[in-house]
């Protein structure tokens, strides 16, 4: 028995991505520098989603030579789509909780709590990973609050604490 080749997903892609590519200049506004164009805060990005959407327009291009769209069923392929990428989709949206929480908590509670749940996701979660999270997130902030010295915002929950312990959380968490 052979499984038809799903690509719905290719045409959701594809879609995103060109739709990303027109709101990059909203998104990524263009900074002068003398250093060089690529330093500019669109490139990178620009330059990711530009490969994304070659190579999807290859699988699009593959499902119209196959006749894709004649019994395409958008209802049937969505949910499909949604079954089989689940574990991507709920990683995807833990990551966008993960940024918007670090202005909330901080840095190591909102990347603890990150790594945590995506461990348990994959039923990985045990001492020795946990305490592995514990030292890499340790090393991490020595690395770049105390080798390279870089500081990020204060974040207002650490404004409640009394005032040396919130001088503390917003250097170290």
């Amino acid at each position: 028995m052979t499984q038809e080749k799903n690509y719905g997903i290719y045409w959701f892609i594809l879609a995103l991505t060109l739709i990303l590519l027109c709101l990059l200049p909203f998104q990524a506004p263009l900074i002068h520098t003398n250093r060089g164009w690529f330093l500019q805060p669109m490139f990178g990005s620009s330059v990711g989603l530009l490969l994304l959407t070659i190579f999807t327009s290859v699988r699009v291009i593959e499902s119209l030579k196959a006749g894709f769209l004649k019994r395409w069923n958008i209802t049937e392929s969505v949910f499909d789509t949604l079954s089989s990428y689940r574990t991507a989709l709920i990683s995807a949206a833990l990551f966008f909780l993960y940024i918007n929480t670090l202005s909330v908590l901080g840095f190591v509670p909102s990347t603890l709590l990150f790594i945590t749940t995506l461990l348990w996701m994959c039923r990985l979660l045990d001492r020795t990973w946990f305490l592995a999270t514990l030292a890499t997130l340790t090393v991490m902030v020595l690395i770049f609050r105390v080798g390279v010295s870089l500081w990020l915002p204060d974040v207002w929950l650490y404004s409640l604490f009394p005032e040396s312990w919130a001088d503390f959380a917003n250097q170290y968490l």
